[in-house]
């Protein structure tokens, strides 16, 4: 096992670790990732070299990622300064590897990375509270909320694991986890205090009785008691997303940094990878009061990219730097083509020049695996996640890509083109005659949420699991929902809106088929509806605010969930709606009511349907909820050219820049 450190970060600690005229009364190393989403192995990536060579390779992955986390803390032990290894949250979804494993493969992996703390983010809830207390009460290190009351909820109510903020007192150079103040004896003690979604309920659908306080007053009562305990540093775990966590930095006193997760935002310059350039890393934010400054950091998703963040305090206690950046964990895997098989394997006598332009991009390290963390992958989950994937159903020579945002992650202004592809299959879907026999209903067009897409479509051969596994794992019930066109509209312009602003969670974004938009960004919170036209008799036409359209999307969505709370709304007296899963592969209709808006002590709501028949939709062994999923393998199977052809676009989001 060898680490190639890169040589920009290596600076970085040596400057940071060198004394200086006013050299810190302490210093502090946070080493971070968020929404690793039970990516276990590398995903694929493509880098662009300054000589216009594109290449194909891999990054990331739990391996790779433990190689140099172990890497950093070594630098820092050697240096003197002590560190924390902590995890910004989403651990679950997201990977074949958890469909078939679930929780227990992240209670394995993640005991084995050394993490000190873990954030409760929202998807630890996606697959009920009975394995997520199994996670917690398994797991060796602690899950952190300080804004959450479990009292009232059995399945979480008593466990320990699950606590507002873990405390660490400094030994030896070294931070090592303690129970209470009282164990510190006079040491210097660091406190990590977590903070999880205040409108969890709005986006987990399963959360039991579990109360949800407000962020920003929750953390700063929280830091006020550690305060009067006399812990002098304190470091935020949150899952709150980038634009959350930069309201928090300035709404609350006495935090020192906050580590983030949700929006997966990778802070830094990533345009060399296709990834865009988002924030810079480690930005300070003036507090409340003026004086405190507060540090905010967040690497990424899917295990490709570590943060490392050196933060030095003066005397009394307060942040005088930060500093520090994302890392993106490359391999030695290099093609030539998106395929990337040994055909196009890059030659050896380049291998090493390769290497070398790699590492030196910003940013970026060539990291080895670790042998023994991915020998045991391969040995004990492989084989199943392989046989998994099933019969094949289409090939793609390219990748087919998808981001959240239009303009993110090296998209243009029509986003991600896989989205559009999914919301074409869902209204195909939607319009069979067997669907048709039973809602009564021809679907007018469909809209999807960026965040039901979990991953892209690789060039290659593309297997029933690549879209049941990765591309839709969520069970997605598919929707008909009659409405308004002006209530289209609405929430449409809600949606886009509310993903505007730098950092902000885009999970929300509206994609379609069936329907085209052109929205304008006019400020960080608010768009313009330019356009909004419907396929009729096959020509363009302008929605009708007055006409009545059928919509089909995900029942997720369809309930007013991640912040698409105007289906909701429309449908809060009396619902025209009819959601479908699949018994025996054919589609079985459940009539609904209305939709509900409960809240709980906090004043949160959570939106659940009132079906006709049924207390809930049954999605058990015998019944299958994928149903986007079976919609898009069916897509495929029905379009085997689909690929070749181009797709008009449907969506296109103009920002002051384009």
């Amino acid at each position: 096992m060898r680490f190639i450190p890169i040589l920009a970060l290596s600076a970085c600690l040596a400057g940071c670790l060198s004394s200086t005229k006013n050299e810190p009364a302490f210093t502090l190393n946070l080493i971070h990732i968020n929404d690793t989403h039970s990516q276990f192995d590398a995903s694929p990536a493509t880098v662009a070299l300054d000589n216009s060579d594109t290449l194909y390779t891999y990054v990331g992955g739990h391996p790779r990622l433990l190689t140099q986390a172990n890497a950093m803390r070594e630098m820092s032990n050697n240096s003197g300064i002590p560190s924390l290894f902590l995890h910004g949250g989403d651990a679950f979804k997201g990977s074949a590897y958890f469909e078939l494993y679930e929780e227990r493969i992240n209670i394995d992996i993640l005991n084995k990375m050394n993490i000190d703390a873990m954030a409760l983010g929202n998807h630890e809830f996606d697959i009920g509270l009975a394995k997520l207390a199994n996670f917690v009460e398994n797991v060796n290190f602690p899950l952190l909320a300080a804004n959450i009351d479990t009292s009232s909820e059995p399945l979480l109510a008593n466990q320990k694991n699950l606590k507002p903020y873990s405390l660490f007192a400094l030994e030896n150079n070294r931070l090592v986890a303690i129970d209470s103040i009282d164990g510190a004896k006079d040491k210097t003690v660091v406190a990590v205090l977590g903070v999880a979604l205040e409108d969890m309920r709005n986006i987990a659908t399963d959360t039991g009785n579990i109360v949800f306080y407000n962020e920003v007053q929750s953390t700063q009562n929280t830091v006020d008691t550690l305060k009067a305990q006399g812990v002098k540093y304190i470091i935020a775990l949150t899952h709150l997303g980038y634009q959350r966590d930069v309201k928090l930095a300035q709404a609350v006193n006495g935090l020192d940094a906050i580590v983030g997760g949700h929006s997966h935002s990778l802070l830094g310059d990533f345009r060399h990878w296709a990834l865009g350039a988002q924030p810079p890393y480690a930005t300070l934010y003036t507090n409340a009061d003026g004086e405190g400054k507060t540090c905010v950091v967040q690497a990424g998703q899917f295990a490709q990219a570590l943060g490392l963040a050196t933060l030095s305090f003066n005397k009394k206690g307060e942040v005088t730097t930060c500093e520090g950046q994302n890392t993106l964990l490359a391999s030695k895997d290099f093609f030539k083509s998106a395929l990337r098989d040994n055909a196009s394997r890059i030659n050896v006598d380049k291998q090493q020049q390769t290497e070398k332009a790699i590492s030196h991009l910003p940013n970026t390290a060539i990291v080895d695996e670790d042998s023994a963390l991915r020998a045991h992958i391969n040995q004990t989950y492989l084989p199943a996640v392989e046989q998994a994937y099933g019969k094949a159903i289409s090939v793609s020579l390219d990748k087919i890509n998808h981001v959240r945002l239009p303009g993110s992650g090296g998209s243009g202004k029509h986003g991600s083109e896989l989205a559009g592809h999914i919301a074409d299959a869902m209204l195909y879907w939607a319009n069979l005659p067997k669907v048709q026999a039973l809602s009564g209903k021809k679907a007018d067009f469909a809209l999807i949420g960026a965040g039901n897409i979990r991953a892209p479509i690789e060039a290659g051969t593309v297997y029933e699991g690549n879209i049941r596994l990765e591309v839709l794992p969520f069970d997605t019930p598919l929707s008909l929902i009659t409405l308004k066109g002006a209530d289209v509209k609405v929430l449409l312009a809600q949606t886009i809106g509310a993903t505007l602003k730098p950092g902000a969670h885009s999970g929300k974004y509206p994609y379609s088929g069936g329907i085209r938009y052109v929205a304008e960004k006019v400020t960080d919170e608010q768009a313009k509806l330019n356009v909004v036209e419907v396929i009729k008799d096959g020509n363009w036409v302008e929605l009708e605010d007055n006409a009545l359209y059928t919509l089909v999307t995900t029942s997720y969505l369809a309930d007013g969930n991640d912040g698409w709370h105007h289906l909701q709304y429309v449908q809060q007296q009396q619902a025209n709606r009819v959601d479908f899963i699949l018994h025996n592969q054919l589609p079985e209709a459940y009539k609904v009511n209305k939709v509900l808006a409960t809240k709980d002590a906090s004043g949160m709501s959570s939106y659940k349907a009132q079906y006709q028949d049924v207390p809930a939709l049954p999605c058990n062994e015998t019944r299958d909820c994928k149903v986007a999923a079976q919609a898009f393998i069916d897509y495929l199977i029905e379009h085997p050219m689909l690929w070749q052809q181009k797709r008009e676009a449907t969506v296109t989001l103009i920002l002051p820049s384009s």
